[in-house]
C-alpha cells in the first residue's frame, strides 16, 4: 500500500496556535495513518528559545520547501488577520508544484491535494461583518483541492478534513 505525506501549514507562534496545530494534526494523525511533517516540531529551525542563535532564514527556506516537496497533501490553515505570509508561500508553492509536475508529466505517480481551514466567525458574516480572504490564496486552495469552513467551539470540521484525506488516499 502506498504511503501518503503531509504537510501542515498554520502560524503556530503563540500558544493558542501552537496548541489548535498540535491537537489537530495529532488527530489527523492518528485517524489518517499519513506522515505529517508538522513544521513547530522541528526544533532546528523553529525553537527560537534554545536554537535562535543558529536559526537563519536560509535553513527554514531549505527545511521546509524539502519537507514541502515531499508532501502529497497540504493542510493549511487561513485564520489570523491575513493569511499568514509563510502559510500562502506554502499554498503557492504546493499548488505551482503541482500545476509543473502535470503540465510536464513530472511525478504522474505523485498526486497532490491542498486543503485550506477557515474557523474565524467572521467568514460566515456578511456585508461589514465579513472576514475576507485573498482570493488568489482561496482560488489555489480550491483549484487543488477543498476548503474547510468550520466554526468555533464545533469540531466537525476536523472530520471533514479527515474524510477528504481518506478520500484521496481512497482515490489514489
Amino acid at each position: 500500500m502506498k504511503k501518503f505525506t503531509g504537510y501542515f501549514a498554520s502560524h503556530f507562534f503563540n500558544a493558542g496556535m501552537f496548541e489548535w496545530t498540535e491537537k489537530v494534526a495529532q488527530r489527523i494523525e492518528s485517524e489518517t495513518g499519513i506522515d505529517l511533517y508538522v513544521p513547530q516540531r522541528n526544533g532546528e529551525i523553529n525553537d527560537k528559545k534554545n536554537n535562535d542563535d543558529i536559526i537563519t532564514d536560509i535553513a527554514i527556506s531549505k527545511a521546509d520547501t524539502a519537507q514541502l516537496k515531499k508532501a502529497n497533501i497540504l493542510i493549511a490553515c487561513l485564520d489570523g488577520l491575513t493569511i499568514d505570509d509563510g502559510v500562502a508561500a506554502e499554498i503557492m508553492a504546493h499548488g505551482v508544484m503541482a500545476e509543473i509536475e502535470e503540465e510536464y508529466n513530472i511525478n504522474k505517480d505523485f498526486p497532490r491535494m491542498i486543503i485550506g481551514i477557515i474557523t474565524d466567525m467572521r467568514y460566515h458574516g456578511t456585508g461589514d461583518n465579513h472576514l475576507y480572504r485573498n482570493l488568489m490564496i482561496i482560488g489555489k486552495v480550491r483549484e487543488h483541492g477543498h476548503l474547510v469552513v468550520g466554526y468555533p467551539g464545533d469540531d466537525s470540521y476536523i472530520d471533514e478534513i479527515i474524510k477528504h484525506i481518506k478520500n484521496f488516499i481512497a482515490k489514489n
